[in-house]
């Protein structure tokens, strides 16, 4: 093993090793595995916290190597196959380290010089990866022609040619850190979703009059959503009409899609339990839907609940608000064409109690969502969220179609034979359960269960056998 460390360690300043021994597939792995701890504790320390700990950076950093192997394997000939890739792992560890102390340094020299942006700029930039490709491409190069005999231009083109295959599959492969920085963006993580963002950035607003066409249309897209619901029918059948249950659901959070399709997915979770169907608005903000769909800011939610209070019955009738977003302590975040915003749990109860809507369920998917337990609940409200009020959530990465308490709550909980409550702390469990296999600090949903409010829905979940 230590013979592959001084193979490499020799290539690092462009020195070719005499007869260096041959190793085999398990000082390969051994080597995989180092390179792979070592990039999962250098975002640590970039992150700077365990709590920013991301199971699907796991899966990108041991399918990026595995990539690297099958990549570098097909430019490295058979005989010295394992030995030339190992060296290349011990290679990428000395990189790696050495990009994030250069990293860390650089703003350093730049504050003591007295110029903060002296090493910015597009053409430094360029300079520093040209260096960094000449210098691997070089080190790389001692590497092979230790283990094979071949002129040294014919190598060194065919070991170019290994950087270039490796730069093109970092283009393709989406990255994902394993410890996520604050200032972590999955749109600039790397060539590919650099392009795509750019891409999606064409049909965002980006002038003034783009934003103000948006806010001129959002009257006609309220009332087109207020349109399709169905009035109440109140005071029937001797003075106390049936009861039914409207939704407002909002997606809060514009760039990622994820929130949509947990919105979506919670109102179809909600309906197979309880008689939504036709008594639902959505608020959401999103590029593809900004047209279509009212955005979820404030005054758009006001208005909605205002509109649904003057169909239903507010004494008898049921509201389900539905929101899922990021969160800050201060409340539900919103993201806004050309803004951010904060739906704060005061303005939520100030508006429902505003509208004398009595029976109300929220259910908040959310980092810090348990701040809206306490000014909300009482006994005609049922309230649930997906953390408490000093911890973040889960689950909200792009790819997926559930944050993790969507997914434990509407996704495998809340079914035909469920009520809130037991769907609840079933969630509970899971969430629990997937926490502890990340080695995640607990998220610690918090509810509040009005009695009056669960013994009013009883007779619609009764009504709902398990299959």
């Amino acid at each position: 093993m230590w013979h592959v460390v001084k193979l490499a360690t020799r290539a690092a300043v462009w020195r070719r090793t005499a007869d260096p021994p041959l190793v085999g597939l398990p000082v390969l792995l051994g080597f995989a595995s180092l390179l792979a701890a070592v990039r999962a504790t250098l975002q640590l320390l970039e992150a700077g916290s365990w709590h920013a700990f991301n199971p699907y950076g796991l899966d990108a950093v041991v399918a990026w190597i595995a990539l690297e192997l099958a990549i570098a394997a097909l430019f490295v000939r058979p005989a010295a196959r394992t030995t030339a890739l190992s060296a290349m792992f011990v290679l990428s560890v000395i990189t790696d380290i050495a990009m994030t102390a250069i990293s860390a340094a650089v703003p350093l020299v730049g504050r003591v010089a007295g110029h903060a942006d002296l090493f910015s700029g597009t053409v430094q930039a360029g300079a520093i990866y040209a260096l960094l490709f000449a210098w691997w491409v070089g080190a790389m190069t001692c590497i092979v022609g230790s283990l094979e005999q071949q002129s040294g231009w014919r190598l060194a083109g065919r070991i170019a040619g290994l950087w270039v295959a490796l730069f093109a599959a970092n283009i393709v492969v989406p990255h994902a850190p394993v410890f996520v920085p604050p200032d972590f963006d999955p749109r600039s993580a790397n060539w590919w979703e650099t392009v795509y963002a750019t891409q999606r950035a064409e049909s965002k607003p980006r002038a003034g009059g783009e934003i103000a066409q948006i806010e001129r249309i959002q009257p006609k897209l309220l009332h087109e959503q207020f349109a399709q619901l169905p009035p109440s029918r109140k005071g029937e059948a001797s003075g106390k009409g049936e009861t039914n249950i409207y939704a407002l659901a909002l997606a809060g959070w514009a760039e990622q899609d994820v929130f949509i399709k947990e919105l979506d997915g919670g109102l179809e979770a909600l309906a197979s339990v309880l008689p939504i169907k036709g008594r639902t608005v959505r608020l959401i903000n999103h590029r593809d839907t900004v047209k279509k769909i009212p955005l979820a800011n404030f005054p758009n939610f006001a208005a909605a609940v205002h509109a649904i209070g003057n169909i239903m019955d507010r004494d008898n009738d049921v509201l389900i608000l539905l929101m899922t977003s990021h969160g800050y302590r201060t409340g539900f975040a919103l993201q806004l064409p050309g803004d951010q915003g904060v739906l704060t749990p005061q303005q939520v109860a100030a508006t429902l109690d505003g509208e004398a809507i009595k029976n109300r369920v929220v259910i908040v998917s959310a980092c810090y969502s348990g701040v809206f337990v306490r000014p909300l609940a009482n006994d005609n409200t049922i309230v649930m969220t997906a953390a408490d009020a000093e911890h973040t959530s889960f689950g909200c990465a792009p790819e997926r179609d559930w944050t993790y308490f969507g997914d434990a709550f509407f996704h495998h909980s809340l079914h035909p034979g469920s009520d809130f409550e037991s769907a609840f702390n079933q969630a509970r469990i899971l969430i629990h359960g997937w926490e502890t296999m990340d080695h995640a600090t607990p998220s610690n949903p918090q509810a509040s269960f009005g009695r009056a409010l669960v013994a009013k829905l009883a007779p619609f979940f009764a009504t709902n056998p398990h299959p």
